[in-house]
């Protein structure tokens, strides 16, 4: 991955570099006389000019318009864009002083009529020659209201030009309007100090494997500065972020260059940090020279390995005995691409095939003889991937290639991939004989690139610290595996994620934008310094009998873990109706004691308060069953590995959507020893304190039918066995209002899951070359049930358009599918048979379901609406939290 440079700041928004001196260009706002004295540079257009603003392509024109004005008469007007880079700059070179931080503001609307487009304001710096692009501020802009553009940037390296300017890069002809734009120096930050009375990471980590980190050289330049210090305190391994890829080190055929690669493996030697090489093969950052021959055709294969051999041979030859492993090849693979094996179809793989990666090692190999040779790529814990690049590592190494390791890249989010399938990724390369690493560790707090937070909010602090330590618990119990773990930048500051996938803030390591340790850090030091973090779960409306026995109503509601030191003791789920609360919680206890209890804890305004209000309750349920019906319903019932409560909880004024404050606490009594577990609060204060209690919200909760077993053909025509199916609508609008809907039925049998939906549609398109936009129906199953954030093995989506095309996900389930389209005279009707995925179901199971209805109302190749039966997020084809729920009945 590449990763932008960035300069620390005071606030550590976002690190630009701009100084000013008092020298201003254009006419000060009215509004802002009174407080002039800290704006360097400010520019309204009031006096009728563009105040010194161009365009960047020579094409734009500038205008200052009446249209264009946030405040006062005038504002830049800028239309003529041709392309997406195009858009007005402003030279701001001599107004520069290197060392100052600060604040770029502005305000940005499209014109009327206009759709909603993203625009940037980013600097364009030129030092040593080298151009350099660095975001400022970007956003969705429309033409309703204005928006407010506002960054932060710090100059550290001399300048030989700086201009700031706006862009919209995915709109090309887009014209917008830009006002009140000012610079303002903000005050010189407080020297930074790193923090050297906390335990090193590398000595938490000595047993176990390398901790290491990835840096640009301007980070470790000074060696006694925060930057180096941090890295030298805290890590044992060493990456270069960039100046070791081929784009810097042989920029042009033949002409190398180690100057900064040089300072990076020289600081590392010095400080006696083992240093790692990355990368020497790559799609990206390759200068295009490579694949070109001299008369601009494609080059020969022999031309690219005589290339690629000297540059090998040279690079690491370089760096031989420093450097002790390499990322000979990175991301070679990409199944989305359709090439055998999964390999990603670049023109390293266009011109040589996969003989290329064979030349790689070899080459590297007899560069360096005694350095781990590693392959490396992103994304290796979805399952498709993984195969292919374990097959892809056999294959070599059948071959006697170097391969001595697999580099796991894991940038990984707040929410995927499930720890599980962190855990899975590594096991599956065991049987190969190799190294592991985590070769660029970090966790963006998004979920979504809409979303953006000024400041890093706690509760995603305390969950991205949890998060790590889980994450960590895996790499430690593989640690026979890896070798070492490496982050993909030391603190959030220095974080390719601030400019990726869009300019944002993101908080993905574990050191701040000043190098103090975050919570993130601590959860792997010493969790104890977490503070509580607030979880949250739901309870679906349904009602239930007290009895022990879980009817098919608690399938609606996810189980909840309560853990003790990452262990389960218990599990619960919790269900409601107009005046009751109901809970089920199953306790893992073999040493039976009358005085074991579940305790719950209600807070019905969720007040979040350290003394108990009025409406605050303690519950507790004994193990004995002692005292039913006081002041709560509950039944207790044996388990075979311990016992269940069963409970109904009046709280008045329940009602849809309602968040309760909530806790359970779990109390083990085993003579005179009491443990006492909770599901949120481990402080054990929930008795007169409610500001820890997690919270329950309450909501629907999924919809649930049933399927009669039966074995229709599938042809197309409706049998008679069809009559017996209940009858599903999708009628939850996930994208429109109104159009094509389906009524849908369902069947089983030992082998397969039958679906039959009549899908009333009066123009059929498949115009879009997207499947997804074409007039399909698209079928969701979660085998298991288990309600994930992302697909696990036994997940599928099924997708059939109107000419019974299939598009299935993940690809590997293809062949489960087997569908019959018909016309008819409102629609279509599509048949389909699903193979159970890995072990079947049996009668009385329930599965988790849903399908959709896409639509492409006017055949315009755009998807204009989308009906589905439950989940209405639009995220079905990414998890499977969403879905409704079928029960396989044994009737036929």
């Amino acid at each position: 991955m590449k990763k932008q440079g960035l300069k620390r700041s005071l606030s550590g928004v976002l690190a630009i570099a701009l100084t000013l001196a008092s020298l201003s260009l254009g006419v000060l706002p009215k509004k802002a006389e009174a407080e002039a004295s800290p704006v360097k540079l400010a520019t309204d257009f009031e006096d009728g000019t563009v105040q010194g603003w161009h365009g960047r392509g020579g094409n734009e024109v500038l205008t200052a318009s009446e249209q264009a004005a946030h405040n006062g008469v005038y504002g830049l007007q800028v239309t003529g864009r041709s392309q997406g880079w195009n858009g007005p700059q402003l030279d701001v070179t001599s107004m520069m002083t290197e060392g100052k931080t600060y604040a770029l503001t502005a305000w940005v609307k499209l014109p009327a009529g206009t759709a909603a487009s993203s625009v940037s304001m980013t600097v364009q710096r030129t030092t040593d020659g080298t151009t350099n692009y660095e975001g400022v501020a970007s956003g969705n802009v429309t033409a309703d209201g204005w928006v407010k553009f506002s960054g932060q940037y710090q100059l550290k390296q001399p300048i030989q030009s700086l201009s700031v300017y706006f862009e919209a890069s995915a709109s090309p002809t887009l014209d917008f309007y830009v006002d009140d734009f000012s610079i303002e120096q903000l005050p010189d930050p407080e020297p930074i100090v790193i923090q050297q009375d906390i335990p090193s990471l590398k000595d938490v980590f000595a047993d176990d494997f390398k901790l290491g980190t990835a840096v640009l050289v301007n980070e470790i330049e000074d060696p006694n500065g925060p930057d180096a210090q941090l890295v030298k305190k805290h890590f044992n391994s060493l990456t270069a972020g960039n100046e070791l890829k081929w784009d810097a080190t042989e920029p042009q055929e033949g002409q190398f260059n180690f100057t900064r690669s040089d300072k990076i493996v020289d600081f590392a030697v010095e400080n006696g940090i083992a240093m790692r090489g990355h990368t020497l093969i790559w799609h990206s950052q390759t200068p295009n020279w490579v694949f070109y021959d001299e008369n601009g055709n494609l080059a020969s294969k022999e031309l690219l390995f005589a290339r690629m051999k000297r540059h090998i041979e040279t690079v690491v030859g370089r760096y031989k005995g420093k450097i002790y492993a390499w990322d000979v090849v990175n991301e070679v693979l990409e199944p989305g691409d359709n090439q055998p094996g999964g390999l990603r179809n670049s023109l390293w793989y266009k011109i040589a095939g996969e003989e290329f990666i064979e030349k790689a090692f070899e080459y590297a190999h007899e560069a360096d003889p005694n350095a781990k040779l590693y392959i490396n790529d992103y994304n290796t814990n979805m399952t498709e991937k993984r195969q292919d690049l374990h097959d892809l590592i056999k294959r070599l190494k059948d071959k006697g290639i170097p391969v001595d390791g697999v580099g796991h890249q894991t940038h990984i989010g707040i929410e995927y991939p499930q720890v599980q399938e962190l855990d899975d990724m590594i096991q599956a390369f065991t049987d190969l004989n190799i190294e592991q690493q985590v070769t660029e560790l970090d966790m963006s707090v998004y979920t979504n690139d809409n979303d953006a937070y000024e400041t890093f909010p706690l509760e995603l602090q305390v969950k991205q610290a949890k998060r790590y330590k889980e994450i960590f618990d895996v790499f430690r119990k593989h640690a026979d595996q890896l070798t070492a773990v490496i982050f993909w930048g030391k603190d959030d500051l220095n974080t390719w994620l601030r400019t990726f996938p869009v300019d944002r803030n993101n908080w993905p390591l574990l050191f701040d934008e000043r190098l103090q340790a975050k919570y993130a850090y601590w959860a792997l030091v010493d969790p104890s310094k977490l503070p509580v973090e607030i979880q949250n779960t739901t309870a679906a409306n349904a009602s239930a009998a007290i009895d022990g026995k879980l009817e098919d109503a608690w399938s609606r509601s996810s189980a909840v873990s309560i853990l003790n030191e990452g262990a389960s003791v218990a599990k619960f789920k919790t269900l409601w109706d107009a005046g009751r609360l109901y809970i089920t919680v199953d306790v893992s206890d073999t040493s039976t004691n009358g005085n074991d209890a579940v305790e719950v804890f209600i807070d019905g305004n969720n007040g979040k308060t350290t003394t108990y209000e009025a409406d605050d309750k303690k519950y507790t349920f004994r193990r004995s069953g002692a005292n039913p019906g006081k002041p709560a319903e509950y039944k207790a019932v044996k388990l075979a590995d311990g016992y269940r409560i069963e409970a109904a909880i009046p709280v008045d004024g329940l009602s849809l959507n309602n968040k309760l404050g909530f806790d359970v606490r779990i109390v083990d009594k085993a003579g005179s020893t009491v443990t006492r577990t909770s599901w949120n609060d481990r402080t054990g204060s929930q008795d007169t304190d409610t500001s820890k209690y997690g919270v329950v919200t309450l909501i629907e909760g999924p919809q649930y039918t049933e399927a009669p077993m039966g074995s229709p053909v599938v042809d197309g025509n409706i049998d008679s066995l069809w009559s017996k199916a209940n009858i599903m609508t999708t009628d939850r609008w996930v994208q429109g209002t109104n159009g094509a809907k389906a009524m849908v039925r369902t069947l089983w049998d030992a082998g397969r899951l039958y679906v039959l939906a009549e899908v009333t549609d009066s123009l059929l398109s498949k115009q879009s070359p997207n499947v997804w936009e074409q007039d399909s129906v698209e079928i969701f199953v979660d085998q298991n049930q288990a309600a994930t954030a992302s697909y696990q093995a036994d997940d599928g989506q099924y997708r059939i358009n109107f000419d019974n095309e299939q598009s299935v996900n993940p690809g590997s389930l293809s062949g489960n599918l087997v569908s019959a389209v018909k016309r008819t005279a409102n629609g279509y009707l599509v048949e389909a048979s699903i193979i159970w995925n890995g072990t079947p179901p049996a009668a009385g199971d329930i599965i988790g379901f849903d399908v959709q209805v896409n639509n492409d109302e006017d055949g315009d190749g755009d998807r204009d609406s989308v009906a589905i039966w439950n989940d209405r997020s639009g995220l079905s084809y990414t998890n499977t939290s969403g879905f409704g729920l079928l029960k396989l009945s044994g009737t036929k």
